[in-house]
């Protein structure tokens, strides 16, 4: 009670300033509507009355006062606003009511319907003061009105006395009053806190808009395509790179879309089958394949990963990255790189290479037959001391750490090595150190031919040469 006393006696700000869009509307479309309606209803029970028992002079005041309340709060609304027609409409109300009561009737059960309604509409849209000020006039105005009427300066016929009845219409106003406050401040209170909630749901959504903004330049700034789709095979979100390389103007154009969609016939299907799959699986699934881009094909690497929630899958989170110019140079490596192995294994000498721990490198197919293996990679990673020439190790070994601690090659020089059937054989060995781009001596080269038979060649003549 003592809040209520308090909320009936303080002095607060107009309601329609503090909840205008919620009482008349942001431009007062429900407060124009309403003043038509008033003029239009007056001016129809002002035709309808004339001429008829029902035309009194109290009834015709009554009625013109509102046609011209509801047209002048018209104007009041159109040249100042919404909170100064609102004004007019409680002030000027109540004091139609009030003369008429004066002039006509005295205190009569109208009253008792009018006062209340004023008190009500103008606590509702003005607030708290509008209705305790209009409260205490119109009980002054009753207080006076059962006065004249008790006293007979005002002759009217009442069955009870006009004191009862100026009492009655009291406490019904003061009622009103109460009611209308108590309202006011629930609706307050409800109204503050629909507001907080507004101001922590506005807050939350531009953090929300934020991250979204982080998330979207994060996305854009991939170098690859990225998207993600739901459990359905829509697409939910894509990178500039994803409409770049597709060739769509914007991602509402993307979004809300499937593959059979956006793809072309043939591969759409391709697509969306690799989707599935992922969703069935619930693993990732990367692949390099040919994708037509924008009317061309071009190799991606792609990887797609299911989204789970609790272990769920509820989506797919795709990239694909153009490797079409890192496919074309490893097809240009390649090639070189078996063209420099038909070389090798072309050339009629054996050639091999080292790295500065004296492991193999590489050889040509005719240096692996010599070291007694069937294929060039068997001998990649061993040393000397793994293959057939173990014994001789040490000295083949000692010009190969010679060659690469001098830096100068060594040229055509003999030696001697077993064969897999324990056969020695002559060879003619070259050494040259093996470079990087920085000149740095990072291995040896080695190459010989076999000269067996060419010594034996030799000595053989040699032998016949001598036998006179």
């Amino acid at each position: 009670m003592k809040t209520l006393i308090r909320d009936l006696l303080s002095s607060e700000k107009d309601a329609a300033d503090e909840f205008p869009e919620l009482l008349v509307g942001e431009r007062g479309p429900y407060l124009v509507t309403a003043l038509w309606a008033i003029l239009v209803a007056a001016v129809v029970f002002l035709l309808l009355m004339l001429d008829t028992p029902m035309q009194t002079p109290g009834r015709l005041y009554v009625t013109v006062g509102v046609a011209l309340l509801a047209v002048g709060a018209q104007l009041v609304y159109r040249y100042r606003g919404v909170i100064p027609a609102l004004r007019l409409l409680a002030i000027g109300g109540w004091l139609l009511v009030t003369v008429s009561g004066f002039v006509t009737e005295g205190v009569r059960s109208s009253i008792l319907v009018a006062y209340p309604l004023i008190l009500i509409v103008a606590g509702w849209m003005l607030g708290t003061r509008y209705c305790l000020g209009l409260l205490g006039a119109s009980c002054v105005a009753l207080v006076v009105l059962a006065a004249s009427q008790q006293t007979g300066l005002k002759d009217v016929s009442l069955s009870l006395s006009p004191i009862m009845v100026a009492f009655v219409h009291v406490m019904v106003l003061v009622i009103s009053a109460i009611l209308t406050v108590y309202l006011l401040k629930l609706f307050r209170e409800r109204y503050a806190e629909m507001r907080r909630l507004n101001s922590e749901i506005e807050v939350h959504l531009k953090a929300v808009e934020r991250r979204e903004g982080f998330l979207r330049t994060l996305l854009d700034n991939f170098p690859f395509m990225v998207w993600l789709k739901d459990e359905e095979g829509r697409y939910l979100a894509v990178n500039q790179a994803f409409l770049d390389g597709f060739g769509w103007p914007s991602a509402e154009t993307v979004v809300g879309k499937t593959d059979l969609d956006i793809a072309v016939s043939n591969l759409a299907g391709k697509y969306r089958a690799g989707g599935l799959a992922v969703f069935s699986s619930s693993t990732s699934k990367p692949v390099e394949e040919l994708i037509e881009m924008g009317g061309r094909w071009r190799w991606c690497e792609t990887s797609k990963s299911p989204v789970l929630v609790d272990g769920k899958v509820i989506g797919m989170v795709g990239y694909a990255r153009d490797i079409t110019d890192r496919k074309a140079a490893e097809e240009e490596i390649a090639e070189s790189r078996n063209l420099f192995r038909a070389i090798v294994d072309t050339v009629p000498v054996r050639v091999f290479w080292k790295d500065r721990n004296l492991c193999y490198l590489g050889c040509n197919e005719a240096f692996a037959r010599d070291a007694g293996k069937a294929h060039p990679k068997d001998v990649i990673g061993k040393d000397d001391y793994q293959l057939s020439w173990a014994d001789q190790a040490p000295s083949y070994r000692s010009v190969d750490l010679a060659v690469m601690e001098s830096g100068s090659p060594r040229l055509s020089f003999e030696a001697a090595r077993p064969t897999p059937k324990g056969e020695m054989r002559s060879l003619r060995m070259s050494m040259v150190p093996l470079r990087n781009q920085e000149d740095d001596i990072i291995g040896v080269l080695g190459m010989y031919e076999d000269i067996t038979d060419e010594k034996l060649a030799a000595a053989e003549a040699k032998r016949a040469h001598q036998i006179p």
